[in-house]
């Protein structure tokens, strides 16, 4: 379960994931080395560009929250500092500049500024002991037939919580986005929208006809986090738009 990180710390373990590995294009290598081989104890690390090809082999600084350009004054030669935030009145146009004269980077990355991050729930004690309920059924939905769909139905419906959806609306908005499902026939196409119902524990439940609601003995906001990263790692697909989503929300009369 991923969060949003505190410290240094906790934005290099973020940044070190397969989630951030597959949203960003970069991967950690290891420690940097100096012409010797030897570990140079900064910048912070050696990092593989992967956004285009041919691939290549970066330095690269971590900052949680820098203030400026006096946060990376001994850090030597890097090429890209990776943040969460920066703190105002700073900018980044005016730190990357700073930063290029001072330190020769050419790029900041700030991890907030990303939706699928800055979208994680955040760390604390009552969403870490939360978090374990939702882990506990990671393992039911890679399991789950029918692909991706089904996690797209549980995704929007632990989004919307308190809101219910509408399956009509849902199976509408499910054949347009994947042709599977199109494909199907009326009974295959309602058990995609019922997948997590017929699971132990179910993670959707009927509320009434053509109307389901988020299990919400599942906190939603850690459920949907771990859904989403199922989604984008797992099975490499995209999250639906917020107009998908809206799209099936249910509204009475």
């Amino acid at each position: 379960m991923n969060f949003k990180p505190i410290d240094e710390m906790s934005l290099r373990h973020l940044f070190s994931t397969e989630y951030a590995k597959e949203i960003l294009g970069l991967t950690y290598i290891g420690p940097v080395l100096d012409q010797l081989g030897k570990v140079d104890p900064s910048p912070d690390a050696l990092i593989l560009d992967m956004r285009k090809s041919p691939y290549r082999v970066k330095r690269c600084e971590f900052k949680f929250s820098p203030r400026g350009k006096e946060d990376f004054a001994h850090n030597g030669r890097f090429d890209i500092a990776v943040v969460w935030s920066i703190q105002a009145p700073i900018t980044k146009e005016k730190l990357r500049s700073d930063l290029y004269d001072q330190n020769g980077c050419e790029e900041i990355i700030i991890l907030d500024e990303n939706s699928k991050l800055h979208k994680l729930p955040e760390y604390d004690l009552k969403n870490v002991h939360r978090s374990y309920d939702v882990e506990s059924v990671k393992h039911l939905i890679l399991r789950a037939k029918n692909g991706l769909p089904p996690l797209i139905v549980i995704y929007i419906a632990s989004k919307i919580f308190p809101y219910r959806f509408n399956s009509e609306k849902m199976i509408e908005m499910l054949m347009r986005k994947y042709s599977s499902v199109a494909a199907m026939q009326s009974k295959g196409r309602s058990n995609v929208v019922g997948t997590f119902i017929q699971t132990s524990p179910p993670l959707i439940k009927k509320m009434m006809w053509q109307v389901y609601q988020w299990n919400e003995d599942f906190d939603p906001v850690i459920g949907n986090a771990m859904i989403a990263e199922l989604i984008t790692v797992n099975f490499q697909g995209d999250l639906p738009t917020e107009d998908e989503v809206k799209g099936v929300i249910y509204t009475s009369g």
